[in-house]
């Protein structure tokens, strides 16, 4: 039975995260990156665990991996992430498209 991979996010990923949604909710309640991190986040992280390889596609940089999904919140997200030496999956740049 395989096992899960680790998964971390780089600072490079987070920083990124920071330009494209505030820190908390608006008063109107427009998305948050703590609301990304707290509902869309965990589920990709789960599936790049788990299979790394089947649940990402070939970018032009054949060390970087995107993982294109379905947000609970965005319409879309896409993980860029590569597998290092140690079999950790890093995930260091983001995309996402709030619909």
């Amino acid at each position: 039975m395989p096992t899960d991979r680790p998964v971390r996010f780089t600072q490079d990923f987070f920083d990124c995260l920071d330009t494209l949604l505030p820190e908390a909710r608006s008063a109107d309640g427009a998305l948050s990156a703590t609301d990304f991190l707290l509902f869309d986040l965990p589920p990709i992280r789960d599936r790049l665990a788990r299979d790394f390889l089947r649940e990402t596609l070939p970018t032009d940089d054949p060390a970087i991996r995107v993982c294109v999904s379905r947000g609970v919140l965005v319409r879309s997200v896409a993980l860029f992430a590569c597998l290092t030496i140690d079999g950790v999956v890093e995930v260091i740049w983001l995309s996402l498209d709030r619909g």
